[in-house]
């Protein structure tokens, strides 16, 4: 524990060279909140169905982050209308398209959120990140569906096996990128910037669970207002990867007010970074505004245990 806290120093001696100073930090204390991303209502399941169609798994995930992104700015409980989805520019070999099941006309965010997940996992531990459709269910009823294909456009011909289906529903007249505008704190992140680095000596972790862990943390901040204040130290883990997502609000007299905001635009921002300098590992963000801390993002190699810290293996967190 003395080696991290001399890590956490020497880091902190780095952001200070260009920025606020940051306090150190130890392991979240056993009061912080641990969540962990796999937590759905039960009430909640999904049916996917996959083509043999091959899709980028980079395109993928770099699709989904901000995709889930976009949606968790808006209440957890609002209804999406009409369809909506996501092809990024940097990043066009898939389209993500979301469409409310006829006669409904929107979609719970929440919903999204767990679909776009289990998604994820199922296509990493399951069949492979191919082409699908995903019918999206509550209470055994259908609500919407969700598909990941190769891109549609009004001058394409559908080709593939769901083309087709997503070809034959109505369109939003913004088209297949959708940036919401109804958000309940899109003043967060205007004056928002941060101070990324690896953290020295830290360890490589496997790229999908970078990517995992920042569309857990993005699940899980989904479920609070982008407005209101993070209280307490947070920890979002996972029981499927070996590594950890913290967040540390500052402590320090000068320091503003951390929002679930800014925490959602950190993960939105982390796997884009790592993927652009070539290499996932361990992180440290600090997050400012005006100048002023408002607290640090980490990622660490290894399980969470409150108190103890970050252990490599297979330790348990529930």
């Amino acid at each position: 524990m003395i080696f991290v806290i001399l890590v956490y120093l020497l880091t902190a001696l780095i952001l200070a060279a260009d920025g606020p100073t940051y306090a150190t930090h130890g392991p979240l204390p056993p009061s912080s909140k641990l969540r962990l991303a796999e937590e759905d209502d039960p009430r909640f399941s999904m049916n996917v169905d996959m083509s043999d169609t091959s899709l980028p798994p980079t395109a993928v995930l770099m699709n989904a982050v901000e995709l889930a992104a976009q949606y968790a700015e808006m209440e957890y409980l609002a209804r999406v209308p009409q369809r909506h989805g996501i092809v990024l520019a940097q990043f066009p070999q898939v389209e993500i398209a979301i469409v409310p099941a006829r006669p409904a006309r929107a979609v719970e965010v929440r919903l999204i959120m767990y679909t776009i997940y289990g998604a994820i996992l199922e296509m990493k531990f399951g069949r492979g990140f191919k082409e699908c459709e995903i019918e999206v269910l509550w209470e055994n009823q259908i609500k919407a569906y969700v598909y990941f294909t190769p891109p549609t456009n009004d001058h394409s011909s559908p080709t593939g096996r769901f083309k087709e289906n997503l070809w034959r529903l109505p369109r939003n007249s913004s088209g297949p990128e959708y940036k919401p505008t109804n958000l309940t704190g899109s003043s967060v992140n205007t004056l928002f910037d941060w101070t990324p680095v690896y953290e020295p000596r830290g360890q490589n972790i496997p790229p999908f669970e970078v990517f995992l862990l920042a569309l857990g943390a993005i699940k899980v901040v989904a479920t609070y207002s982008t407005t209101t204040r993070v209280g307490e130290p947070l920890h979002i883990g996972s029981e499927l990867v070996n590594a950890n997502f913290q967040v540390w609000p500052e402590s320090i007299r000068s320091a503003g007010h951390l929002r679930y905001g800014h925490v959602l635009e950190a993960a939105r921002r982390i796997p884009g970074w790592q993927l652009a300098r070539h290499r996932f590992a361990e992180f440290f963000c600090g997050i400012q505004a005006n100048r002023r801390p408002l607290g640090v993002v980490l990622i660490q190699k290894g399980q969470y245990v409150p108190a103890l810290g970050s252990k490599g293996g297979n330790v348990s967190v529930s």
